[in-house]
């Protein structure tokens, strides 16, 4: 047996044996873990930018907006990429495993250089429709410049990671995005300030220090992936493109490209709306997103663990096994998305003022609070069974829900309920809700026909 192989065979974790619930707990804790690190990075951002002034927080903000909706087409490439090694690791597959792997990176590549282009060129023109202008559009387009030219590096850390969870060893990104947010912390402060002979680069600054903490993180990766130490390793012999691979791959991915593409368009639109009603709802609504982004950290890790799991019992022909393990993570999604929005239910006070809040950002934010356990509930659960459907290879079926739950009932429900009833800023929190739980049911009907045990890829 070749080093090569040993490394392979010794780090394999095999899950399509053994307790649900143990390996549950083993897959979901590093990346919650890893999802709650980079969602108070989210606040820790907020944080340097507003010391910069109103400005720099809103130019970043619009910049990163515009930026999800751009690289949408390949957001995919995570999931498309996780549930192929997944379904070749537990058919014990491990030679189109490691070609999977890097057929992805190839992808990563061949996705990013139309995409930077567009960024470089369209950029300030996007973000003048978006409402930019004088001081604002100009920040925003010296931060959108420069996180566009790394686009390569940023994109590439989650996908690759999730690929590095399709083996089953989530511990592995944990540790490598623990080095790379270690490195957005020392570099934001002293690129965004300056010191010594750094100069003060402001929001270019931050934009650096986004694209080089990334690049860290990818150097991680590139190690533990030459050396194949999370189940997976890369070789110079799949360098060229296979493209009966690349499309098994891509054929995951568009629907749920698609899929992102929704929400990232959608929350462009909802954050207008949400405008409409003066500045201080608009800053509410934009730190509950951010803290909502921190408490999905626990359904966010069980979601990543229901699509290994559900990938890994296929390849191995259990799919009674994948829909306990999905049904197990729900539950637990369930539990817990109801304990962390209902203490923020109960203590929205002391929580936002925890960021500054005060006065009528404040009084918005408390009243809304209340209405985010349902979005938090049912968003977790919908995250869960999505996944596991996303693991499956149905993610057809997961795109076409998530875009009708965003365009038929959110957006224009929360218009006819804040406007067209007058309910003001309200009626947004209950479309929100509402949408999510018509989405939740939706995704939990079609996971129950159970057509995702029957797909082959």
């Amino acid at each position: 047996m070749s080093q090569a192989t040993a490394v392979s065979a010794r780090q394999r974790r095999d899950l399509t044996s053994g307790s649900l619930g143990k390996h549950i707990l083993t897959l979901s804790l590093p990346s919650a873990t890893e999802m709650a690190l980079f969602s108070a990075i989210e606040l820790v951002h907020a944080f340097w930018l507003g010391r910069l002034g109103g400005t720099a927080l809103a130019a970043v903000s619009m910049s990163n907006t515009l930026r999800l909706v751009i690289i949408s087409p390949m957001m995919g490439l995570s999931v498309g990429g996780m549930a192929m090694v997944a379904r070749h690791i537990g058919a014990r597959d491990q030679q189109h495993a490691d070609q999977a792997t890097m057929q992805t990176f190839l992808l990563i590549v061949l996705l990013s250089i139309p995409l930077i282009i567009l960024g470089q060129v369209w950029g300030a023109t996007f973000l003048k429709w978006m409402g930019a202008e004088g001081a604002l559009l100009d920040e925003a387009v010296a931060y959108l410049r420069i996180i566009f030219a790394g686009l390569f590096f940023m994109e590439c850390l989650p996908t690759l990671s999730a690929v590095i969870r399709g083996a089953g060893h989530p511990e592995y990104t944990l540790r490598i995005n623990i080095a790379s947010i270690a490195a957005m912390m020392i570099l934001e402060p002293l690129l965004v300030f300056g010191l010594g002979p750094v100069p003060r680069l402001g929001v270019r600054g931050a934009a650096w220090a986004s694209v080089l903490s990334s690049a860290v993180g990818v150097v991680g990766q590139a190690i533990t992936l030459l050396y194949g130490s999370a189940g997976v390793r890369i070789h110079w012999r799949d360098l060229h493109p296979d493209l009966t691979m690349m499309w098994r791959i891509l054929r995951i991915a568009l629907p749920t490209s698609a899929q992102r593409f929704s929400p990232n368009l959608t929350n462009a639109l909802l954050m207008r709306l949400v405008s409409s009603f003066g500045a201080d709802v608009l800053t509410a609504y934009s730190l509950l997103g951010r803290l909502v982004g921190f408490l999905q950290a626990p359904s966010f890790g069980l979601s990543l663990a229901a699509a290994t799991l559900v990938g890994q019992n296929l390849g191995a022909k259990e799919p009674a096994r994948a829909e306990r393990a999905t049904n197990l993570a729900a539950l637990s999604s369930l539990f817990l998305s109801a304990c962390v929005f209902g203490l923020l239910s109960l203590w929205a006070t002391p929580i936002l003022g925890l960021f500054g809040a005060s006065g009528a950002v404040l009084a918005t934010g408390v009243a809304a609070a209340p209405y985010y356990l349902l979005v938090g509930t049912a968003s977790g659960w919908a995250q869960v069974v999505g996944s596991a459907l996303g693991g499956a290879g149905d993610t057809v079926a997961w795109m076409w829900i998530n875009i009708g739950s965003l365009w038929l009932v959110q957006l224009p429900l929360s218009w006819a309920l804040s406007h067209g009833l007058r309910l003001g800023p309200v009626g947004i929190w209950l479309g929100l809700g509402i949408s999510f739980a018509v989405g939740a049911v939706a995704l939990t009907i079609r996971f129950r026909r159970g057509r995702w045990k029957t797909i082959a890829l």
